[in-house]
């Protein structure tokens, strides 16, 4: 699996391209803000690009979709459903996702893990012993819970059930907060949200409330 990341935006966002190096299929993970930057890595690598895939569906991840789609209108646009609301009304997903779901392009799987608290209809990727978190998980931060639709309780157990992967699994964020990129490992040990998410509901819905 390759990954490449871009950091785009005036918010620090990450989008990702990650393909399959054998047959070239690809996903754009989180497509916003520059869409020919990510245009250009694709012809650059000779990609077949095949889905756009959201972590959720606020704006400053989602706003390049319409570039895409307007393209190819096979593409396969990703979301949960519960995050179809944030859409535009003439965006509309192929892929409406209940999590769990596991993605193939290429010779490479991607397992859908909802993560809902940032957003109702939040999803981490997991593929090739890394896992793109979306606004669930940055290095050293949570995502905000106090958004309309947020909950900070959902994102608590999101938090858990990210915990629960291995530690050397390869942290990618939507955004450069803290940092590029950490280990779930790292993030349990240093990140004091993951730390308060383990300790109980009380502390950590305090804190991120």
């Amino acid at each position: 699996m390759k990954v490449k990341q871009f950091k785009l935006g005036p918010m620090g966002n990450f989008s990702y391209i990650v393909w399959d190096a054998g047959l070239r299929e690809a996903a754009v993970i989180d497509p916003a803000w520059q869409p020919e930057v990510l245009e250009e890595l694709i012809r650059k690598e000779k990609l077949i690009l095949k889905f756009l895939l959201l972590t959720h569906a606020h704006p400053d991840h989602a706003n390049a979709a319409r570039y895409f789609l307007e393209k190819d209108k096979t593409l396969a646009l990703t979301v949960h459903k519960e995050d179809t609301f944030l859409l535009d009304d003439d965006i509309n997903p192929l892929n409406l996702l209940k999590g769990e779901e596991e993605l193939a392009f290429g010779h490479l799987k991607m397992k859908v893990i909802h993560t809902p608290g940032h957003t109702p209809g939040s999803v981490s990727y997991l593929a090739g012993g890394a896992v793109f978190t979306g606004d669930t998980l940055f290095v050293g931060q949570c995502g905000r819970a106090d958004l309309p639709g947020s909950d900070p309780k959902a994102l608590r157990l999101s938090l858990l059930k990210l915990a629960a992967l291995p530690g050397e699994t390869v942290l990618y964020p939507g955004h450069a907060y803290n940092g590029h990129t950490s280990t779930i490992g790292v993030q349990k040990e240093y990140n004091i949200y993951m730390k308060l998410a383990a300790r109980g509901e009380a502390e950590f819905v305090k804190a991120a409330a």
